[in-house]
């Protein structure tokens, strides 16, 4: 049970094969042949990892034929942030439309938030890259808790989606009012669920107040930036709906200047395209027809 909400929430296991990719990859060194049997444990994460490796973005001059050569292209970390983006998509996403509530623009903030987070994080504490794949899978799942309640409870959302629209607010408050709980409280339990490290979990339970966070608060300011950024840049999923961020907000909240912004702008404008392959998974995703205003 979750607050004082009725209605009962089971949280979704977490798919194997990302729980062993997880795992492998907290290693310094990482053998990517012990790492290519666990992702072909997914047959459809196999062939992402090869049509990634094989995409233009990476211009190999021949095909990676095999798994293992795809993760040497790609790297570790990478097929750790590509399981991680299969299994949101596989396990979480509903296959429910919402009148007001569009689907792809909500899986691109997901991957917008996801490259700006791992840039913020990067600029503000020049991390090692190790930690900035952490910043983009926090960034990725940061909202991981609307899924569950669209998926577990898809009349209250509904219901959560019209009165944003009719009353102009942000889904958490909305949340709160009408379930007694809200997507912060359900990723938190679900990053504990899954078993996720500490700073992931920080990530998620923190991305609306970071100055709240115990530990890990650097990484709680990247992704509470990195999703204000993209609800800036983006199409809003909340059809007609959108926000007054100011590039002033993100910089105080990532404490950056203005230059070190559109910095990570200028990154994420590359990333995506880096990341085209994972944006066009969400393309068949179910979304609202009727294009309310």
């Amino acid at each position: 049970m979750f607050h004082r909400s009725s209605d009962r929430i089971d949280l979704p296991s977490l798919p194997e094969a990302l729980r062993r990719i997880i795992d492998i990859t907290k290693c310094n060194e990482v053998d990517a042949e012990s790492l290519a049997h666990v992702v072909m444990i997914d047959q459809s994460l196999a062939c992402k990892v090869l049509r990634l490796a094989n995409s233009a973005y990476f211009a190999r001059r021949d095909k990676a034929e095999t798994v293992t050569d795809a993760i040497i292209t790609l790297g570790s970390g990478y097929v750790r942030n590509l399981a991680a983006s299969a299994s949101v998509l596989d396990a979480l996403f509903p296959s429910n439309a919402f009148p007001g509530f569009h689907w792809h623009h909500f899986w691109k903030h997901s991957v917008t938030t996801a490259i700006a987070a791992e840039s913020f994080y990067a600029f503000a504490t020049g991390c090692r890259k190790k930690n900035e794949e952490s910043a983009f899978v926090a960034g990725l799942m940061h909202d991981v808790g609307k899924l569950v309640i669209a998926r577990a409870l898809p009349f209250k959302f509904r219901q959560v989606v019209e009165t944003c629209r009719e009353r102009r607010l942000e889904m958490l408050s909305i949340e709160t009012e009408l379930l007694g709980t809200n997507h912060i409280y359900i990723g938190k339990q679900l990053a504990r669920s899954w078993q996720f490290p500490d700073k992931l979990l920080t990530g998620i339970a923190y991305h609306h107040a970071p100055e709240n966070a115990r530990e890990h608060q650097d990484l709680a300011a990247a992704v509470c930036a990195a999703d204000m950024l993209a609800k800036r840049i983006e199409d809003s999923y909340l059809v007609g709906m959108h926000p007054n961020i100011s590039l002033g907000d993100i910089a105080k909240t990532a404490g950056l200047d203005a230059q070190g912004v559109n910095f990570v702008i200028d990154e994420v404008r590359i990333g995506l395209k880096r990341c085209g392959e994972i944006l066009s998974w969400g393309k068949d995703m179910p979304y609202d027809m009727s294009r309310a205003a």
